[in-house]
């Protein structure tokens, strides 16, 4: 008779407990252009769809978007670099004394905007979503 319950008995996987179990679903509407965009990074990762988006939305870091005073720095720094690069163009028509009194206080300004930049990055608080 005990071997009759052993014949009995199910086989095959146990059941996942109710922690484990990945039965709630969320709906998630996307472009074709991003879709496709999507497929092809699940394919390089060489993951199915669905782990890789799994993955990606739980392992995956957002941070907050650059304040406007940083962007402004990066603004300004970039106007800066456009002059630099104006002072190299005409450095062939200008006497070096004359070059480096007008190329030291933009370099001085572009350094000091990069270092406040990377103090600011390095020592950042911004939070990750």
């Amino acid at each position: 008779m005990n071997q009759d319950n052993q014949d009995k008995r199910k086989g095959g996987r146990p059941k996942k407990s109710s922690v484990t179990r990945k039965d709630k679903t969320i709906a998630v509407c996307f472009s074709e252009p991003e879709l496709y965009a999507i497929r092809h990074r699940a394919a390089k990762a060489n993951l199915p769809l669905s782990v890789y988006c799994h993955d990606a939305i739980l392992n995956g870091e957002i941070k907050e978007p650059l304040k406007k005073e940083e962007l402004d720095m990066l603004r300004s720094l970039s106007n800066m670099g456009n002059n630099l690069n104006q002072f190299v163009k005409t450095a062939k028509f200008l006497s070096a004394k004359r070059l480096e009194n007008m190329a030291i206080p933009l370099l001085e300004s572009i350094q000091n905007i990069i270092n406040k930049l990377s103090n600011d990055w390095k020592n950042s608080k911004r939070k990750k979503l």
